[in-house]
């Protein structure tokens, strides 16, 4: 911590030192104009006292008309070119332009003292060690570090996939990654064009089928019929996707067809709970569906129920094997205890 502190108090006596050497070029031919009206107020009133002093002389008769006269008259032409060079530094177009100058330097030395601090601060964090900072501080740099490397490697991925699929345009897996990347990222028309990709190698994958009818509605919501054609792919392969039942139901309700409307919109309420927000509006979507086919109930659904999941199977065996004996009882293992 101590070397820390010596070596902040040194940084900022250097940062202090450039900023002031950058002011002191930018503003010093300001001082430079008040010096020199100083100078000429200095040499006019120089010249005031030597006249005055010849007059003396004159009167005296120390000095002859003719040198006196010579001598007045060398001295009026010094007071002219004085006056002269006054008259210019006060002309409006160049005082206007010294002001727009100094104007300028300020503002230029502003910036500059602001912009050294911040530069020597943000190369301190990125290449330096910030572990002096707070522990909060530390941990936004950390992460915000960590999300610049991650995005770095994404592009980079991103990259290598876009050349294996142009090398090899039946790259499936490829595909696959390139879809989910542009759809998690936004860039929906090339996600739309890697997901056309991913079913014409992989025709039986249910989600790439919803996932290409969710996009085909994002980019054109005028499409939702030819969303519906891929809904119905992909509950082709898996009845109980939920995705492809919700596109797959609401294109059926816009051209016409409520029954089937009415069986896919129950189906998707069959796997959301009762009480759940969503089972809610299904519930009502449903009962606006029969009204508007003229229906009094849902018809059959040839489907059947929904099967159990491998891991709901999974959880139903869990839930047994809680309550199973005990290795060592009766029946279960060995019970060294039991001859």
């Amino acid at each position: 911590m101590k070397y820390e502190v010596i070596f902040c108090i040194f940084a900022l006596v250097l940062t202090a030192g450039v900023v002031g050497a950058f002011a002191w070029a930018l503003l010093g031919h300001s001082k430079g104009g008040r010096a020199e009206e100083a100078r000429t107020a200095d040499n006019l009133a120089g010249l005031r006292e030597e006249y005055a002093h010849l007059v003396e002389q004159q009167a005296a008769g120390r000095l002859t008309q003719s040198a006196f006269a010579e001598r007045e008259d060398e001295l009026a032409l010094r007071v002219l070119e004085e006056t002269e060079e006054t008259k210019d530094s006060a002309d409006p177009s160049q005082v206007r332009k010294d002001a727009d100058n100094a104007r300028t330097s300020l503002i230029t030395t502003a910036a500059v003292a602001v912009m050294i601090p911040a530069t020597a601060v943000g190369a301190y964090l990125w290449y330096g060690d910030f572990s002096a900072l707070d522990e909060r501080a530390v941990e936004q740099v950390r992460l915000a570090a960590q999300a610049a490397k991650s995005e770095r490697d994404m592009q980079g991925t991103m990259a290598s996939l876009e050349k294996a699929v142009q090398s090899n345009k039946d790259n499936l897996e490829a595909w696959e990654l390139l879809a989910e990347q542009y759809n998690a990222t936004g860039n929906l028309s090339q996600a739309a064009i890697a997901f056309e990709n991913v079913v014409r190698l992989a025709p039986k994958n249910a989600n790439a089928w919803a996932e290409l009818a969710d996009l085909t509605i994002a980019l054109n919501p005028s499409d939702l019929l030819k969303a519906g054609e891929m809904a119905e792919k992909a509950l082709a392969v898996d009845p109980w996707h939920q995705k492809g039942l919700m596109i797959g139901a609401a294109a059926a309700f816009e051209r016409g067809d409520y029954a089937h409307a009415a069986v896919l919109f129950d189906r998707l309420r069959k796997q959301i709970p009762a009480g759940n927000e969503v089972h809610d509006a299904l519930t009502q979507q449903i009962e606006m569906t029969l009204a508007a086919g003229g229906l009094k109930a849902i018809p059959k659904d040839d489907v059947g129920e929904k099967p159990e999941t491998d891991l709901e199977k999974m959880m139903k065996l869990g839930g047994g094997m809680q309550q199973a004996p005990e290795r060592g009882q009766d029946g279960v293992g060995l019970n060294p205890l039991k001859r």
